[in-house]
């Protein structure tokens, strides 16, 4: 009996320290600036010092979907959390309401935009902000700019191809976990 007692306790202790907690975040003008859950030691106290209070907060983790804002009140960027872990589809926009970016981290497909709407870059990423795999980047008119590939600590690896705007190839670069072994210069042939 002593030992249940013991364990709805602890049990009880913890899910008074672990839970979620909704925050909103101003700028000074009164607007939100972001909002979401967090997971983790939500009974912080202000009165902790500096340190403590740190600590507290690098307990925390994100936790369902999260809004960030302009200061305007436009929508900036969406993203979504499983207890600290970054998953599901993240999307951004300028501050003229164009999608600027679209990171599903289920799948790992990465995709960039420019202003116009076109595409910037596109490729796989995974949790952590990483490039990983083949990428490939555009000119705002379309063409291709560059192409090649990272490794999974989001190095530069292999042969990374350049062109110009027009479609020409201008550069050939080789790469070694992120080093430049070699560059040769196409236009020159």
């Amino acid at each position: 009996m002593k030992k249940i007692v013991v364990s709805s306790l602890a049990i009880i202790t913890f899910l008074g320290v672990h839970a979620q907690k909704m925050v909103t975040e101003t700028y000074p003008n009164g607007n939100k600036k972001a909002e979401g859950m967090i997971y983790g030691d939500v009974n912080a106290s202000t009165n902790e010092s500096k340190e403590a209070m740190a600590r507290t907060a690098a307990a925390q983790n994100k936790d369902g979907k999260w809004i960030y804002y302009y200061e305007s009140g436009k929508v900036h960027s969406e993203e979504t959390y499983d207890k600290g872990k970054m998953v599901g589809t993240w999307k951004s926009w300028n501050d003229n309401g164009q999608l600027s970016s679209e990171i599903n981290f289920n799948t790992g497909k990465a995709v960039y935009f420019h202003a116009n709407g076109n595409k910037q870059s596109e490729g796989t990423i995974k949790s952590g902000m990483i490039t990983t795999g083949k990428w490939t980047g555009y000119f705002e008119n379309g063409k291709k700019n560059y192409e090649g590939s990272y490794n999974d600590q989001g190095q530069k690896i292999g042969t990374w191809l350049w062109w110009d705007e027009s479609g020409n190839a201008t550069y050939e670069q080789k790469f070694e976990n992120g080093n430049l072994v070699s560059s040769t210069d196409l236009r020159k042939k």
